[in-house]
């Protein structure tokens, strides 16, 4: 009797061990498609359709906002109707978006000699460089699976 108790203590264990171990792999496989969300940026504002329209996708402060180091950016065609452009399979998190209209071709942002904007621009949330550079954490916000949407409107 002693022996059957024990054979049974050691399949189950085994069947829980088999048990855990499989759903270890299923939640490793299916994470990058379980957590991953896309975020959907749409621009409204852009006052001709000449040049071109740079977005960037901050996910750090110490990045922000300056596109040479954004997670990602995309370039389209400038339009007058509103720009739709999407992020796909990102992780949830906190994030900032920034776009600039490059109406004369320069591939750059232009400011004056002070540094102030010369192109048309928009940063998420609103937020205008005014006396002061603008933060990561003004112009962040929460991107949650499955999709996000955010709308940055260029002002010039």
């Amino acid at each position: 009797m002693a022996v059957t108790a024990r054979s049974a203590a050691r399949r189950g264990r085994r069947l829980g061990a088999f048990a855990f171990g499989l759903a270890l792999f299923a939640l490793l496989v299916a994470s990058p498609a379980a957590f991953a969300a896309k975020l959907t940026v749409t621009i409204t504002g852009v006052h001709s359709d000449k040049g071109n329209v740079y977005v960037a996708l901050f996910n750090a402060a110490s990045n922000f906002p300056d596109g040479d180091h954004a997670l990602r950016h995309l370039k389209v065609k400038a339009s007058t109707a509103p720009i739709t452009v999407s992020f796909d399979h990102i992780p949830p998190g906190t994030y900032a978006a920034a776009c600039y209209h490059d109406e004369d071709l320069l591939g750059h942002f232009k400011t004056n000699w002070f540094g102030y904007p010369l192109d048309g621009y928009a940063l998420s949330n609103g937020i205008r460089a005014v006396i002061s550079r603008p933060t990561f954490a003004e112009a962040s916000f929460p991107v949650a699976a499955p999709a996000t949407q955010v709308t940055l409107n260029v002002k010039y």
